[in-house]
């Protein structure tokens, strides 16, 4: 992926300002991922290539990357995320439908429809299921090496996740406070003992920034990323 918090931002500058059209398709093949996650979440079902809703999405990320503006005060996949919602909104509102059709042949008789309808439950159903898996496994890859570049395994995640779900729903606000604020976001990851001006910052005491820093670095990393399916494994 790519090496930093602000990598991706300074990527899509680039591409807006060096008009090469061969960089603005490898920067779109390399987010393509994002586009099938995030269609996911806004359809509330699996999407994929085949759909005419990916295509939707896939525009829509292109017409984000046209668009983005560094002074947003967002990273540019959070603003991927509302341009791609805003355009499959706008499709389902036009098209008046939210679900494709499969049609399927046969005799015309009711038992062969509610055979072919049970077949297209399993196929679907499962599909989706692999689907899922697929994109369970990328979205853990994509975390398993962000948090590397901090030195955080998932073993040492996992000893570090806050016992009270109070603590963990106060870092999660911290953690949207610091993707808010991508110079704030800079100086969190960089420094590796909190000083006093980022925990006053922060809204927290700096020994309790310090001790649940590699936690909230991975909420940050879940947001920052877009992986959705991987917050209930982090207790959110």
């Amino acid at each position: 992926m790519f090496r930093g918090t602000t990598d991706l931002e300074a990527r899509v500058l680039q591409v807006q300002t060096a008009h090469s059209p061969e960089q603005r398709d490898d920067l779109l093949r390399e987010l393509e991922p994002h586009v099938r996650r995030i269609a996911s979440r806004v359809c509330r079902r699996v999407i994929t290539q085949q759909d005419d809703e990916y295509m939707i999405a896939y525009r829509a990320l292109d017409e984000a990357l046209e668009k983005f503006k560094p002074d947003f005060n967002a990273s540019f996949l959070s603003f991927a995320y509302k341009v791609i919602q805003r355009r499959l909104v706008d499709y389902f509102r036009q098209e008046g439908k939210h679900h494709r059709v499969l049609p399927m042949g046969g005799t015309g008789t009711r038992a062969d429809e509610n055979q072919n309808q049970e077949l297209v439950s399993v196929s679907f159903e499962r599909h989706n299921n692999e689907e899922l898996d697929r994109m369970r496994r990328m979205e853990i890859e994509i975390f398993i090496k962000a948090l590397a570049k901090f030195d955080i395994s998932l073993n040492d995640l996992a000893k570090k996740k806050p016992k009270h779900r109070d603590t963990r729903e106060n870092l999660f606000q911290i953690a949207r406070q610091l993707v808010a604020d991508q110079s704030l976001l800079h100086k969190f990851y960089t420094q590796k003992r909190p000083d006093k001006e980022l925990a006053k910052a922060l809204g927290m005491h700096r020994r309790t920034l310090s001790r649940h820093r590699d936690y909230l670095i991975a909420l940050t990393i879940v947001r920052v990323e877009d992986l959705g399916l991987l917050r209930s494994y982090i207790g959110l």
